[in-house]
């Protein structure tokens, strides 16, 4: 399934991040939500690219020490984006394989494989920001 997404290009890389350091220390979402003292449903809602969920950096800070990070530059791109919002389309994989989040070889199974990543102009980013008020 093809979905488009708009978002922060550094909220799209921590979501991935988190998902990695995550699997990497072998917690489930359900595990890290219990770590981190949030609902069974809170991780699975930011990691699911449909959501619009997102961590904020008090829940950051939390999850660092959650996955026992030595420096929040764990979390961290080495580089600052050049671009606020971007328009991500991505091929989202077979919810069945994607689930399992660990192969039998140890290896992390890929949810989705990124189609394009689009900056949003100056006018895109007013009218989102207009369209958030809103709600």
């Amino acid at each position: 399934m093809i979905i488009e997404i708009i978002i922060s290009e550094l909220d799209f890389y921590l979501i991935e991040r988190v998902r990695e350091l995550r699997l990497k220390s072998n917690l489930s979402q359900v595990m890290l939500a219990h770590k981190l003292g949030v609902s069974e449903g809170y991780i699975g809602n930011i990691e699911n690219p449909k959501q619009t969920a997102k961590y904020n950096i008090r829940m950051l800070s939390r999850i660092a020490i959650a996955l026992e990070l030595d420096s929040y530059l764990d979390l961290f791109p080495a580089k600052p984006f050049s671009n606020d919002l971007v328009k991500i389309k991505i091929n989202l994989f077979d919810k069945g394989e994607a689930k399992k989040d660990l192969h039998q070889q140890g290896e992390k199974v890929e949810r989705f494989k990124e189609i394009s990543i689009t900056p949003l102009s100056e006018q895109e980013i007013l009218e989102y920001d207009k369209s958030r008020v809103k709600k």
